[in-house]
């Protein structure tokens, strides 16, 4: 009989740790997933206005044309993106407008315009660097700046009206 208790009690004693070895376990891993959300008090909302390309240390001052630019997203995320660029005879032609809704992704830094074009619905993404109260910090490769083709990963600044 006093086998049987001590071997019981043996029993009794692994129970108990391995109870609250689970339950130390589980409160442990409850928030994890507070860990990965990104904040920023900042509202991305607004009208953004191009400024200026950052491209290996240098800040690039736009042209006229290229000021004219404009991305706006409204508290709704409905929005606009319009893009100009100067032609050859140096007049400014608007190169891109997009009416839609925006989506922001704060886990990959992804701005996002969905739009119809010709019954066609379509995407245009673009990687946020960051993005504060005044200043949106857009990766662009869209224009040559140094005259070698494929190489000019920039940021171009946009600041909020």
């Amino acid at each position: 009989m006093v086998i049987v208790l001590a071997g019981y009690r043996k029993y009794l004693i692994m129970k108990y740790f391995i109870g609250i070895l689970l339950l130390m376990g589980v409160a442990s891993c409850s928030n994890d997933d507070d860990n990965n959300v990104v904040t920023n008090d900042a509202s991305i909302n607004g009208t953004w206005r191009p400024f200026k390309y950052e491209f290996r240390g240098k800040n690039i001052t736009l042209n006229d044309c290229e000021d004219k630019g404009v991305i706006m997203i409204n508290a709704d995320f409905s929005g606009a993106y319009d893009r100009y660029e100067s032609s050859a005879s140096g007049n400014c032609n608007l190169s891109d407008s997009f009416v839609g809704k925006w989506t922001y992704d704060k886990l990959y830094n992804t701005l996002t315009i969905t739009y119809t074009d010709a019954g066609v619905t379509k995407t245009m993404k673009k990687q946020v660097q960051s993005y504060s109260d005044s200043e949106l910090r857009i990766n662009d490769n869209s224009k040559n700046l140094d005259n070698t083709p494929g190489n000019d990963e920039a940021v171009l600044v946009f600041r909020k009206e």
